[in-house]
């Protein structure tokens, strides 16, 4: 990937079409710079400039925000190590929910955002259709694999094959 569309580990397709990033010539209101892949999610924060993907990548939108806490998501996030935290929410574009949820950690590293559960991928993908599964059971609600279904979110180890799913209903 270019330096105008970097690589996000815990959001790997966040320039697919109707995720985290348009493509635009807007000027950055932080760089200054026409954006190429501008932001399209939520700033939780005092200020919400217009930003670009470099920006976000670079901690250049955490410079230009100070120390003021801010994040690119709505989430509870458990016991992950403090830097992968960080970058998760300050340097990984968002991830659009009804609700906050649960962004699933295990060993302390925050788990990779594969897709919602109607996205071709996923319904192609047998383990990420057993996890949704397993997420609906544990809720006590049938769900029947390869269901297209916006509600779940779906996750994969960055570092291995450990799925999980959160729920998400509107």
């Amino acid at each position: 990937m270019s330096d105008d569309q970097p690589y996000f580990r815990f959001n790997p397709q966040a320039y697919e079409e109707g995720r985290s990033f348009k493509r635009s010539n807007e000027t950055c209101g932080v760089c200054a710079r026409p954006c190429i892949w501008q932001y399209s999610g939520n700033i939780y924060a005092k200020e919400r400039p217009t930003v670009c993907a470099r920006c976000i990548a670079n901690a250049t939108l955490s410079q230009f925000l100070g120390n003021d806490y801010f994040s690119l998501h709505d989430i509870n996030l458990g016991e992950a190590d403090p830097i992968l935290e960080r970058e998760l929410l300050e340097r990984t574009p968002g991830v659009a929910c009804f609700n906050p949820f649960d962004w699933p950690v295990l060993d302390r590293k925050p788990l990779a955002f594969l897709g919602y559960g109607d996205n071709k991928s996923v319904l192609a993908n047998g383990e990420a259709q057993t996890a949704i599964k397993l997420a609906f059971d544990e809720m006590g609600w049938e769900f029947e694999p390869a269901t297209p279904t916006p509600y779940a979110l779906v996750f994969k180890e960055i570092d291995g094959d450990r799925y999980r799913v959160a729920i998400d209903l509107d």
